[in-house]
């Protein structure tokens, strides 16, 4: 006996208007921020590359990638040194704790000036860290 998947809600992005509204809203910080290919880990998703410029650092070129099966939680890539607590194995961000309270999390109603200002946050964090050992604000260990 089979059954039949229930309803689920599409991504956020899966109307093209919001993905033209959050690279329009991009563009505002980066004109030529552009919608890229998903890594093939997120077939199917969404993803945008941008340059970003953290306060006190270079240039950095930002991938952020959004898949079907978790639509509301950005996958972020920065170039850059990539030595830090808070990367996964595949070198993306580890910005949030996954059980945080919606406060503390970046949530599609918050827009992308918002993400960036968390990526810009993270980024200015990891180089406090290479710079003192010490991770600057909260933090959750990883195992």
């Amino acid at each position: 006996m089979s059954f039949r998947k229930g309803y689920q809600q599409p991504p956020w992005f899966a109307p093209p208007a919001q993905r033209i509204r959050f690279l329009h809203e991009i563009q505002q910080n980066d004109p030529q921020a552009e919608v890229i290919r998903p890594r093939r880990k997120y077939k199917g998703g969404f993803a945008i590359k941008t340059a970003l410029t953290p306060t006190g650092l270079p240039a950095r070129e930002i991938e952020v990638h959004f898949s079907l099966g978790t639509p509301n939680v950005p996958h972020i890539f920065s170039d850059g040194p990539t030595d830090s607590p808070h990367r996964y194995s595949d070198s993306s961000l580890c910005i949030w704790y996954p059980y945080d309270p919606k406060e503390a999390r970046w949530r599609p109603i918050d827009g992308p000036a918002a993400l960036l200002g968390h990526i810009a946050a993270h980024l200015i964090k990891e180089q406090w860290y290479r710079q003192t050992g010490e991770w600057p604000g909260e933090q959750i260990h990883h195992a």
